[in-house]
């Protein structure tokens, strides 16, 4: 064998022998894991606490500490919720999305992860049509490969959309038509069913219930991708759906990049979960909108509708102002760390 030959085949068995021990790694993750929640719960509620008790006590006490320190020997200042916000913040500059994990859904976790392998093995398997290699090492890497991409395919999201999603949008006023007619059919008066159609199921109302159905949805989504990245930085098994706290580029993410970096390829991952994010800024800003605009008719004094949708507006653009920062943040530091 050449140089060149020897090189992809070390390559190639050496990714997919990482993937094949990445894949073992997840075989006994529950199938679904409300064990996230339940941290993030625990972790708010250790805020607030600190938080209220701080406010209230980290000046005495910290002077307290300061007078004791003028003498021989050393006491730590206490921060009491600082160190919230520090770990918030180290999150965030080691390029993670600014979100919590929820629920984890192992099958979710699976998709995105075979997602990660099979791009990673498409890329290699076009170097290795383009290399000079003997025609004998190439028809053995391409049929290792392909078997390796079969068996790593992922599941095509657009599929699922045209086979379940749409049909789903479509039928929807079907199935409007059918609940108008059981609740005729039941005996509830023509004018009841009018004004509980006209007022329950007014068209703004089903849109904002519309877009309620994905922004559930992508709770899910972007647990899964942050488990996917906490597996591809050797985090612990008990806190993959919080990869912020681990330091670093990463165990498997490293050993990947230097398999790929010896046959010369340079690739990134996709920021799927700051995309997702970003989606769900989006839905959450216009089901604001639109729910603003049912609250109105509550309001018969002017002045307090306008200082309603000051006070509102102010709150809003500054949210979305600082989640904006805070990807944007994630997002450029996430390529100079190099966790890709």
């Amino acid at each position: 064998m050449s140089d060149a030959d020897d090189t992809f085949a070390k390559a190639t068995d050496s990714l997919i022998a990482l993937y094949r021990s990445i894949e073992r790694s997840t075989l006994d993750l529950p199938l679904v894991s409300f064990m996230p929640s339940l941290i993030v719960m625990w972790a708010v509620l250790r805020f607030y606490f600190f938080l209220f008790v701080g406010l209230f006590l980290i000046i005495p006490v910290n002077l307290v500490i300061l007078i004791r320190n003028m003498f021989p020997g050393h006491w730590k200042y206490r921060p009491f919720f600082l160190h919230h916000l520090y770990y918030c913040w180290t999150w965030i500059w080691r390029g993670e999305a600014p979100t919590v994990p929820l629920i984890l859904v192992r099958p979710l976790l699976t998709i995105f992860m075979k997602g990660h392998f099979e791009r990673r093995l498409r890329r290699l398997r076009l170097e290795v049509l383009d290399s000079d290699l003997s025609d004998a090492t190439r028809s053995a890497l391409l049929g290792r490969l392909d078997a390796s991409i079969d068996r790593w395919k992922a599941p095509r999201f657009a599929g699922a959309f045209y086979t379940v999603v749409l049909p789903a949008v479509i039928a929807l006023p079907t199935w409007y038509k059918q609940f108008v007619d059981f609740m005729l059919g039941i005996g509830m008066p023509t004018e009841a069913v009018a004004n509980f159609v006209s007022e329950q199921l007014s068209p703004d109302t089903l849109l904002i219930l519309g877009l309620y159905i994905p922004a559930y949805l992508l709770v899910f989504l972007v647990t899964a991708s942050l488990a996917k990245r906490g597996i591809f930085l050797g985090g612990n098994r008990d806190r993959i759906c919080f990869p912020g706290e681990q330091e670093g580029a990463g165990i498997y993410y490293s050993k990947e990049k230097e398999i790929l970096d010896s046959v010369g390829l340079r690739v990134r991952e996709a920021p799927i979960d700051l995309w997702l994010l970003a989606i769900s800024l989006a839905l959450s800003s216009l089901m604001s909108l639109l729910s603003w605009k049912h609250m109105q008719p509550l309001y018969a004094d002017q002045e307090i509708l306008e200082s309603q949708m000051l006070i509102q507006g102010i709150t809003q653009a500054t949210i979305w102002g600082l989640f904006l920062a805070l990807l944007f943040v994630a997002a450029v530091r996430r390529r100079r760390t190099g966790r890709l």
